[in-house]
C-alpha cells in the first residue's frame, strides 16, 4: 500500500515550530521588558537612597502597593462571590429556541471549566480596580495623616481639614464602590444568562427569569442603592466647591435648592434600599422598578430641573441681593487661602509733579535701578563668559548681594555643561570626561562697562571674584537647570577617565576626578548590570574605564529631582542660584496646594510664567517648602518654610525624617532667598477683585483692578505676546488678550521705608472690558529680605486720576519724537534696537518709569546698553546715561551723587580734577549739545557726526584720567584670585564711572560725581 502522503505533516510540524519560535520570542521580549522595568525599579531604590530619603520611596511604595492590592481584593471579592453565587443558582433548563444557541456552546464547552474562568475574569477585573485605586496615593496620604485647619466652613460649620483632607479620598471611595457594585451586577446578569436564569423570550417550561436570580440581582441593587445614599451625602459638603454661582462656593441655588435636592435624594437613596432589601423575599419586578423609577424621577425634577428654575426666575434677577452672603464667604474663604488677608494697603499719589532737587534725594533708589534684561541680554552672558562651546547658560536670575554693607542688584548666572555642542560626541566625551559645568558669573545689573557690557564681577576661568562679590571655592556644577544642551540622561564621575574642568588659554585641559558623594556609586558588576538595563546603555557593563568607585549621576536636572524626590509637592518656575561658602547652590520653591478649600475661587492661571509646574485648579497654595540643592553633590535639603500650614504638617506626619525647620537655615541662605514669583502673581492677581471686601462693591466690581497689561519687550516693531486663559483641561474658557505683565525684581526703597530692600514688584490697572483703560490703579510690592521677606504691601493710587500704567509707557516711548528718532537711529546700518523692562520706580509719591535700550548687531547677536530711557508723566527723554535721561524729564537736575566705592555705569567714563581731562570733558559736552540740536532738527548725519566726536573725547578723557595720579579703587585681574574680603566696595551705582575691563590686567577705577560731567 502507498503510504500516506506526508505533507499535511510537515504542515503541522511546520506550524507547530512557528508557534514554539513566535511564543519563545514573545517570552524573550516580555522577559526583557520586565528585566528592564525591575532594573528601574532597583535603581530608583538606589537613587532614593543616595539622596538620603529610603523612607520616602519606602512609604510612597508601600502607600501605591496597599491600595493597589486592599482595592483589588475588594473587587476580586464582590466578583467571586457573586459570580459563584449566580453558578450556585444555574437553572439547567432545557434551550429549545436559536436565540439560545449562544447559551447552548457556552453550557457545552466552558461551563466544566466554571471555576478557573471565575477566578481569571475576577483577577482580570480586580487587576483594573487596583490600578485605578493607585492614583489616590496622595488623597490617602492626606486622609491618614491630615488634621485640622484653624478655620471653620460656614455652610455645614465643619473644620476645614475635614474638606482638604478627608473629603477628597470619601469622594473617591464612593464612587469607585458605586462603579464596582455596576460593574458586578452586570457581569453577574451575563453569569445568570449564559447559566440559563435569564432567558431572553419566554420559550419553553420556567419563567423567563428565576426567582432565585430576582433575589441576587436584588440584592446588588439594594447595595448600590445603599452606596449611593451615602454618596449624596457626600456630595453635599462638594457643594462648598460649586462653581454655578456667582463667585465659587455654595451660592443661593446651591444652598436652597440642590442642598435640599440632595437631601432628599438621601432619602429616596435609604428607600429603595429597603424595597430592593424586600425583594429579596417578594422576588418580583414591582418593587425594583418602582424604586429604580422613583430614584430617577427625584434625580431628574428635584436635583436638576428644580435648581435651574429657581437659577433663573429667582436669583437671576435679584443676584446681586440674594448672593451677597455667600459673596461674602468667598471674599474671606479666598483671601485666606491665597495669603492675602494681611496685605498693608497704603495711599500713593502717584503724581507727576516730582521736581529735579527732590528727586536727588533719592540717589539710592536711582543708583540701585536695574537695567539689564536677562531675558533679553542672554546671548551677551553667553558670548562673553561661557568661554567654550561645551559651556552655556541655561537660565540668568535676578539677585542682590550685600556687599560691604549695602544691597547690590546683580544678574548671576551657572556655568553648565552644554552636552549638545561637544568637540567630539564619543560615549567617553559625552558620558565620563564633560561631565560638568564650572563656576558662576555675578554681574551688577546696574552697571555696564564703558561699551555697555556687563560688568562680571564674579566670571571668568578659574572664577574670580571681585569688588567684595563671594568667592567660589567649589565651582564644579553637576546638577542645574534643564535646557537644550542638557545631558537628558547621565554621566558617570571619578572614572579612570579624567573630567574636564576647564582649558587653559594655551589649550592645556585643567582636570579632576571627583570626591564627592553625589549619585549611586557603581559598587558592584549587578549595580552597572542594572543601570545598563536602565538606559540601554551596554557601555556602562563592559568599559573598563568604570571602577568600584565611579559614580553614576541622573535625574540632574534640580527641578526633576526635586519633584521625584517629593512628588506631592507642586514646583515653581525658574529656580535660582545662591552662593553659600563657597558652593554653588539652587533653590527651589516648592507648593502645597488644594482643590478643595470650602468657598474659595480658583485663580486664571494664564498670567503664571511659562514652564510653572502649578496645577490649573487649585484655591489654596502655600509657599510651605524651599528646597536647597547641591549643584556638585544633588543633595537636597527641604526646608519648611510655613510650618503652620496644616497641608505640609500632614506629610511632615507621612515622612517624619524628610523635613527640616526654617529656623536651621544658616543667615547666608536666608539673605539670598526670594520671594517666589508664581505664588506673588497669584496674590497679585486675585488681590486685583478681592482688595474689594464689601459684597455689594464686590458684586458692582467698579472698584476692581487687574494686572497691567505687559508693555512687551525686544523689538520696538515686535508684536505684544498673547495669552488665552484654558481651563483644568487645558480647553480655551476666554477670548486671546495681550500677556499680563510679568512682575520684576528689584532693588528699591519702597515708599514710607528709609533704606533699600529687595523686592518683587506687580502693577494694577482698572478692569475694563478688552483690557482698553490702561491708567495705574497701583501696585504690589513683597519684600524678599529677611527684615521685610512675605510683607504684601498694595499702594493704590487715587481713583479717577490718569496716571499712565506699564502699558502706555511703551506708547509714550514711541510717541516722543526726540526718543522715536534715537531708536530710527540705532536700529539703522545692520543694528537692531532691543527694549528692555519697563522698571517701576515709587519716588515722593510719584511714579519714575525706567528703562534701559539696548542696540546689537544683526549678524551677530550681542545686545549692550547703549541708552537708557525716563518717563514721568507726559514727559519722557532718552540719554547716553541714566543721570542725562533724568536731566531731559527733570531740568536741572544735578546727577547722582555717586557712592565713592561704586565702580561703573553704561556710557560714563573716569573722571579726574586734572585740567586736560576738564579741557576734553567740557568739549565733550559740547559736541553732545550739538548732537541734540541736531536730533531736534531731524539732521541725522549731524547728530551721527557729534556723537562720534563726543565718543572720540570721553576716549581720550579715558586716556588721561588713567594716566594722571587720582584717587582710584584697583579692581584685581578677572584671570586671577582675589580675596573678596580685600576687594573694593560693591558697583551699586548705576550711573558711576568705569573703564572697560581687561581680561588680562588689573582695571582702574575711578569714581566721579556725574554733576560734574558735561
Amino acid at each position: 500500500m502507498p503510504r500516506p502522503s506526508s505533507a499535511p505533516k510537515t504542515h503541522t510540524g511546520l506550524s507547530r515550530r512557528r508557534v514554539v519560535i513566535i511564543v519563545v520570542i514573545a517570552l524573550i521580549v516580555i522577559g526583557l521588558i520586565s528585566l528592564r522595568a525591575l532594573a528601574t525599579f532597583y535603581t530608583d531604590a538606589l537613587w532614593f537612597s543616595s539622596v538620603h530619603l529610603s523612607s520616602v520611596w519606602s512609604t510612597l511604595l508601600g502607600v501605591k502597593l496597599g491600595l493597589f492590592f486592599v482595592f483589588g481584593a475588594v473587587f476580586f471579592v464582590l466578583m467571586w462571590a457573586n459570580l459563584f453565587i449566580a453558578d450556585r443558582l444555574a437553572t439547567w433548563t432545557k434551550l429549545i429556541g436559536p436565540e439560545d444557541e449562544l447559551v447552548r456552546r457556552y453550557q457545552q464547552t466552558v461551563e466544566p471549566h466554571a471555576r478557573w474562568i471565575r477566578i481569571v475574569l475576577s483577577l482580570l477585573f480586580a487587576l483594573v480596580a487596583g490600578l485605578t485605586a493607585l492614583g489616590q496615593w496622595q488623597h490617602w496620604l492626606l486622609f491618614s495623616n491630615g488634621g485640622s485647619f484653624d478655620k471653620v466652613d460656614p455652610q455645614f460649620h465643619e473644620n476645614v481639614g475635614f474638606f482638604v483632607f478627608k473629603l477628597p479620598f470619601l469622594s473617591f471611595l464612593v464612587g469607585w464602590l458605586f462603579t464596582s457594585l455596576v460593574v458586578v451586577f452586570v457581569m453577574t446578569a451575563i453569569a445568570h444568562y449564559l447559566d440559563g436564569g435569564i432567558r431572553v423570550q419566554g420559550q419553553g417550561p420556567g419563567p423567563r427569569v428565576n426567582p432565585r436570580v430576582k433575589a441576587h440581582l436584588s440584592l446588588i441593587l439594594a447595595l448600590m442603592a445603599l452606596v449611593k445614599a451615602f454618596g449624596y451625602y457626600i456630595q453635599r459638603y462638594s457643594l462648598d466647591m460649586s462653581t454655578s454661582g456667582y463667585v465659587e462656593g455654595a451660592g443661593y441655588t446651591d444652598v436652597h435648592a440642590r442642598l435640599p435636592a440632595l437631601n432628599l435624594l438621601i432619602l429616596i437613596s435609604l428607600a429603595a434600599f429597603v424595597i430592593l432589601v424586600v425583594n429579596i423575599w417578594r422576588r418580583g419586578w414591582t418593587l425594583p422598578v418602582l424604586a429604580v423609577g422613583l430614584w430617577a424621577f427625584v434625580a431628574l425634577v428635584i436635583g436638576a430641573i428644580y435648581p435651574a428654575i429657581i437659577q433663573r426666575f429667582k436669583v437671576a434677577p435679584a443676584q446681586d441681593a440674594l448672593e451677597q452672603p455667600y459673596i461674602a464667604r468667598n471674599i474671606a474663604a479666598t483671601r485666606y487661602a491665597f495669603g492675602i488677608n494681611h496685605v498693608r494697603q497704603v495711599p500713593f499719589q502717584g503724581g507727576s509733579n516730582l521736581t529735579a532737587s527732590e528727586l536727588e534725594q533719592h540717589s539710592s533708589t536711582l543708583s540701585d535701578v536695574r537695567l539689564w534684561d536677562p531675558s533679553l541680554t542672554t546671548q551677551t552672558y553667553q558670548k562673553l563668559q561661557s568661554l567654550r562651546s561645551y559651556y552655556e547658560f541655561t537660565d540668568l536670575a535676578v539677585d542682590r548681594f550685600k556687599v560691604n554693607g549695602q544691597l547690590v542688584p546683580a544678574v548671576v548666572g551657572v556655568r553648565q555643561i552644554n552636552a549638545s555642542d561637544l568637540p567630539d560626541e564619543s560615549w567617553v566625551n559625552r558620558h565620563l570626561q564633560y561631565t560638568h559645568g564650572y563656576g558662576a558669573i555675578i554681574a551688577p545689573a546696574n552697571t555696564a562697562t564703558g561699551d555697555g557690557d556687563p560688568v562680571f564681577d564674579v566670571g571668568d576661568l578659574p572664577p574670580t571674584s571681585a569688588n567684595g562679590f563671594p568667592k567660589i571655592t567649589q565651582p564644579n556644577v553637576y546638577f542645574g537647570v534643564a535646557g537644550p544642551g542638557t545631558n537628558a540622561s547621565f554621566v558617570v564621575a571619578n572614572t579612570r577617565q579624567p573630567e574636564l574642568d576647564y582649558q587653559l588659554p594655551d589649550g592645556a585641559n585643567v582636570e579632576s576626578h571627583y570626591r564627592g558623594d553625589g549619585g549611586v556609586q557603581l559598587s558592584s558588576v549587578f549595580r552597572r548590570a542594572a543601570f545598563a538595563l536602565r538606559f540601554g546603555d551596554l557601555n556602562l557593563l563592559i568599559s573598563d574605564l568604570i571602577t568600584p568607585q565611579s559614580r553614576i549621576m541622573f535625574v540632574q536636572d534640580v527641578q526633576s529631582r526635586v519633584s521625584k524626590a517629593a512628588p506631592f509637592l507642586q514646583l515653581g518656575t525658574n529656580p535660582y542660584p545662591v552662593i553659600l561658602n563657597g558652593g554653588i547652590y539652587w533653590v527651589v520653591n516648592a507648593y502645597t496646594t488644594s482643590s478643595h478649600y470650602p468657598y474659595s475661587q480658583t485663580p486664571n492661571t494664564t498670567a503664571l510664567a511659562p514652564g510653572s509646574y502649578l496645577p490649573g485648579n487649585f484655591n489654596y497654595v502655600r509657599n510651605s517648602v524651599k528646597v536647597l540643592v547641591s549643584a556638585y553633590t544633588g543633595q537636597m535639603t527641604f526646608y519648611v518654610t510655613d510650618p503652620h500650614d496644616p497641608i505640609i504638617q500632614a506629610y511632615e506626619r507621612a515622612f517624619p525624617h524628610m523635613f527640616t525647620p526654617a529656623s536651621h537655615m544658616s543667615t547666608q541662605l536666608l539673605d539670598q532667598l526670594r520671594y517666589p514669583e508664581d505664588l506673588f502673581t497669584m496674590q497679585s492677581q486675585l488681590y486685583g477683585r478681592y482688595h474689594i471686601t464689601n459684597p455689594e462693591a464686590f458684586y458692582n466690581a467698579g472698584d476692581a483692578w487687574t494686572l497691567s497689561e505687559s508693555p512687551g519687550n525686544g523689538s520696538p516693531s515686535a508684536a505684544l505676546a498673547t495669552t488665552t486663559p484654558t481651563n483644568a483641561q487645558g480647553l480655551p474658557i476666554g477670548p486671546t488678550q495681550v500677556q499680563r505683565m510679568t512682575p520684576i525684581y528689584q532693588v528699591m526703597t519702597i515708599p514710607g521705608e528709609s533704606s533699600p530692600s529687595f523686592n518683587i514688584l506687580d502693577a494694577y490697572v482698572p478692569v475694563a472690558q478688552g483690557s482698553q483703560i490702561q491708567t495705574l490703579s497701583g501696585f504690589m510690592v513683597a519684600g524678599s529680605d529677611p527684615s521685610n521677606y512675605g510683607q504684601l504691601t498694595a499702594f493704590v493710587t487715587p481713583s479717577g486720576d490718569s496716571i499712565d500704567g506699564p502699558a502706555l509707557i511703551d506708547s509714550r516711548i514711541s510717541a516722543t519724537p526726540s526718543v522715536s528718532k534715537v531708536i530710527t537711529l540705532l536700529g539703522q546700518n545692520g543694528s537692531s534696537v532691543l527694549l528692555g523692562n519697563v522698571m517701576v520706580l515709587p519716588i515722593d509719591n510719584s511714579i519714575v518709569y525706567v528703562r534701559a535700550l539696548y542696540v546689537q548687531s544683526s549678524r551677530n547677536s550681542l545686545p549692550e546698553i547703549k541708552d537708557v530711557i525716563v518717563v514721568h508723566g507726559s514727559q519722557a527723554a532718552i540719554g547716553a546715561t541714566l543721570p542725562d535721561a533724568l536731566a531731559g524729564v527733570f531740568p536741572g537736575y544735578a546727577g547722582i551723587t555717586s557712592n565713592p566705592t561704586s565702580s561703573s555705569s553704561p556710557g560714563s567714563i573716569p573722571a579726574s580734577t586734572s585740567p586736560k581731562v576738564q579741557q576734553l570733558l567740557a568739549e565733550a559736552s559740547s559736541a553732545y549739545q550739538q548732537a541734540q540740536a541736531d536730533l531736534k532738527s531731524g539732521n541725522l548725519g549731524g547728530y551721527q557726526q557729534e556723537v562720534n566726536q563726543v565718543g572720540t573725547y570721553l576716549s581720550q578723557a579715558q586716556q588721561a584720567a588713567s594716566a594722571a595720579p587720582s584717587s582710584t579703587t584697583t579692581t584685581p585681574s578677572s584671570k586671577a584670585p582675589s580675596d573678596s574680603s580685600a576687594s573694593g566696595p560693591p558697583a551699586s551705582a548705576s550711573m558711576t564711572a568705569a573703564k572697560t575691563r581687561s581680561s588680562k590686567s588689573p582695571t582702574t577705577t575711578t569714581t566721579v560725581n556725574p554733576a560734574d560731567q558735561a
